[in-house]
């Protein structure tokens, strides 16, 4: 299944490639920011032919369709391409992402940056790979010395921890940047370029493949209360151990 999750994803990684810079907006889905491009529907329908061909029972979540065979024992869920609204205006920061869920829980899953040509890939309990070379997250141990990632729309829940991260940064400022995609931003934090990550409002496929790989990589991974991240959430918290306290308060603060 390693095996063909890696061609697989990158089979379409590499057809988004080709369309990158060729092909505009399809459609847009709940506002003008959610939008959708025939590169988006391509790598869909590459990544659901394949797995329908080699494992025509296991389930399917993706962006991009209804859910299919709901209560297999395996499911797929993807995000054929995160970083749609980057990649519809020429940016490099877009990528694919698939995940696999074993009876609710997910065992496997994989990241692909196509412009960077970049494939992490991470099973449970096996650690976390970047091209087959096994990695490490941040070891950042001061808030002040820090860098974060947050999510690029900034309503609601995600506007009130953008809030207090600013009233914390007036006497310990960190860094923090918004790529506008989940791939990215788990891709950097997986090899310690970043050092903590909050996201709030995403689809379960743009956190499912995230979690595993930041889990291996040796964050802890919790939902925005607290709890370890499932299939059911849809937030997501990532920090080394000693940063996680730290994120958690800022969080609290922000949901009284």
């Amino acid at each position: 299944m390693e095996k063909f999750l890696k061609q697989i994803i990158r089979v379409a990684g590499k057809e988004i490639l080709n369309k990158w810079g060729k092909v505009g907006v399809k459609y847009t889905k709940k506002d003008a920011t959610d939008v959708v491009t025939e590169a988006d529907l391509v790598a869909n329908k590459i990544i659901l032919a394949a797995i329908g061909k080699k494992f025509p029972t296991h389930g399917i979540i993706s962006e991009e369709m209804p859910e299919q065979r709901h209560g297999a024992e395996y499911t797929w869920v993807i995000d054929p391409l995160d970083g749609t609204r980057n990649f519809s205006r020429g940016a490099s920061l877009f990528g694919v992402m698939i995940a696999v869920a074993r009876a609710g829980r997910v065992v496997m899953g994989g990241i692909y940056l196509p412009v960077s040509d970049e494939l992490f890939f991470a099973e449970k309990g096996g650690g976390a790979f970047l091209n087959g070379k096994k990695i490490h997250g941040s070891s950042c141990r001061v808030w002040g010395e820090s860098w974060g990632s947050v999510s690029a729309h900034i309503t609601g829940m995600r506007g009130k921890i953008m809030g207090e991260l600013i009233v914390r940064a007036q006497t310990d400022p960190c860094w923090i940047s918004a790529s506008g995609c989940a791939a990215a931003n788990a891709a950097y934090l997986a090899t310690g370029q970043r050092d903590w990550i909050v996201s709030d409002g995403g689809g379960v496929w743009d956190y499912a493949a995230p979690a595993i790989i930041l889990g291996e990589a040796g964050y802890k991974v919790t939902n925005l209360n607290g709890k370890l991240w499932t299939l059911r959430d849809r937030n997501f918290i990532a920090a080394n151990k000693k940063l996680y306290p730290i994120l958690r308060k800022i969080i609290d603060r922000a949901a009284e």
